[in-house]
């Protein structure tokens, strides 16, 4: 299901995820988020610990495929100008 939520950014640039967003991505106080910045948007991701990373070949192959992409992109892109 897809739901639409939003928030404000402050003067300074922070925010404050919204309750459900933060519900889907399991991230409580103090945790670390990422951001995945693409042509087709920004995706947000839990950060895990270096450890748990190494742990979770899935999370470690969507990672690797998020950099490659985004590797590609950047060609692309400098191909274009």
């Amino acid at each position: 299901m897809t739901q639409l939520h939003q928030s404000k950014v402050s003067a300074n640039g922070s925010t404050t995820l919204p309750k459900p967003v933060r519900d889907a991505l399991g991230v409580k106080a103090s945790d670390s988020v990422s951001y995945v910045i693409s042509e087709d948007g920004v995706l947000v991701l839990k950060m895990t610990s270096e450890k748990a990373q190494a742990d979770d070949p899935a999370l470690r192959e969507a990672l690797d495929a998020a950099e490659h992409a985004m590797d590609d992109n950047r060609t692309l892109l400098r191909d274009l100008k």
